[in-house]
């Protein structure tokens, strides 16, 4: 299932989201324009994060640069779609600045959450979904009853006679956080960080929860510059 938008409404341009997508999607075009649009290997591994390279202060930076490389087109849209879907009204409940502050947190993080989980890892990690997880897990703290409108598998739809979809925040994020948990724990061969997700996921709903709790006590959010 696909989350294509959700109940609540967008009070404000979401300028940081928009631009964090576009970065995005000019990287990628710039990478992989004569490659039909796949990130060649050389490219992954120099701005990818390599966890048996991170003792190397010049890897520091892929922490970062890591965020914004796709391995191929499907990649970028799928992670791009719930960056919009979900972060447009994070963004909005935290200011512009914070969002971003926040964003390349949650990011930084999963990155360490995969070199914690997986030290002997020599794939390089690229992709934005460690950062749209902690997106993830701060909208679940804020908007838990938000409905989210998914556009079905194709199988599904052929079951269920229906394209679309909706289901509750509470229902729908934290069926996805224990299904990324519990893909991490199984041997695989897929090529996806599930411990990024998870460690995005949770850095989110810590600080958000965090900076709600402030707000909450009269004085001024740790996330505000």
């Amino acid at each position: 299932m696909l989350p294509v938008a959700t109940s609540l409404r967008i009070t404000k341009t979401p300028w940081a989201t928009y631009t964090i997508v576009v970065a995005n999607i000019l990287v990628h075009i710039l990478v992989g324009w004569h490659t039909n649009f796949i990130v060649p290997d050389g490219v992954a591994r120099k701005f990818g994060f390599n966890p048996t390279s991170f003792g190397n202060f010049l890897a520091v930076p892929t922490l970062v640069t890591s965020m914004f490389f796709h391995g191929d087109l499907l990649h970028l849209f799928g992670n791009m779609i719930f960056l919009l879907v979900f972060g447009r009204r994070v963004e909005n409940q935290l200011e512009r600045i914070n969002f971003l502050a926040f964003y390349l947190t949650t990011g930084i993080s999963a990155c360490l959450a995969h070199m914690l989980m997986e030290p002997d890892s020599s794939s390089p990690l690229i992709g934005a979904s460690g950062a749209i997880s902690g997106v993830l897990g701060a909208f679940f703290i804020c908007n838990p009853t938000a409905r989210i409108r998914f556009v079905l598998d194709p199988a599904l739809i052929y079951f269920l006679r229906r394209l679309t979809i909706r289901l509750p925040a509470w229902v729908f994020l934290p069926v996805w956080f224990f299904l990324q948990v519990s893909l991490g724990l199984k041997p695989h061969g897929v090529n996806v960080a599930f411990w990024a997700h998870v460690g995005g996921f949770l850095t989110g709903r810590s600080l958000f929860h965090r900076s709600l709790r402030v707000h909450s006590e009269g004085r001024e959010s740790p996330l505000i510059h």
